[in-house]
């Protein structure tokens, strides 16, 4: 009778290890729902670095609304626009005078410097009223002319100026966010 209670015991035991190891984990459901909304694949600098706590989080935000998609965008970024700037932090306090993390695409680097200092906050993860520029990269070739315009004839980016060279290096950035 005490061997099938060991044996009981440790299989509850090995379920609830199970159980709190892949809830430190995003889902592949999560991971493809984050690859295509937002172009975030797992080794995206913004999740890359995700503390158990974060990860969960995340984990929640996405699957807790998969029934309402609208709701679920929301959330989802939102709190990836929280741990971003929690990742920046990070990055920044160990490599000094770096802002954030580096894109992936070297090419693209000035332009995401561009874009972490004055676009991530509404297009990085889109909002309600500004799509994100993976969606913006998805749905056309952006080009110094095309960012100029967007910045021009959007009421509440009239007020944002960038050089010539800055607006080619902004679009080759939201270029590489395909």
């Amino acid at each position: 009778m005490s061997a099938k209670i060991v044996a009981g015991c440790l299989v509850g035991l090995a379920l609830c290890v199970a159980h709190a190891a892949s809830a430190q984990t995003l889902t592949a459901a999560d991971l493809g729902y984050l690859q295509t909304t937002y172009g975030i694949t797992r080794g995206s600098a913004v999740i890359a670095e995700l503390t158990p706590n974060e990860t969960r989080a995340l984990h929640s935000a996405i699957d807790d609304l998969k029934t309402y998609p609208a709701g679920r965008d929301r959330e989802v970024q939102s709190y990836l626009a929280l741990v971003y700037g929690r990742e920046c932090k990070r990055w920044a306090r160990d490599h000094a005078g770096q802002q954030c993390s580096p894109s992936p695409l070297a090419a693209a680097e000035p332009g995401k410097a561009i874009s972490d200092s004055v676009c991530a906050e509404c297009h990085l993860f889109g909002t309600a009223t500004a799509p994100s520029f993976h969606q913006l990269a998805m749905r056309r070739d952006w080009n110094a002319h095309k960012v100029s315009h967007a910045l021009q004839h959007t009421p509440q980016m009239v007020p944002i100026t960038l050089t010539q060279h800055q607006l080619d290096e902004l679009a080759l950035y939201i270029n590489s966010l395909r």
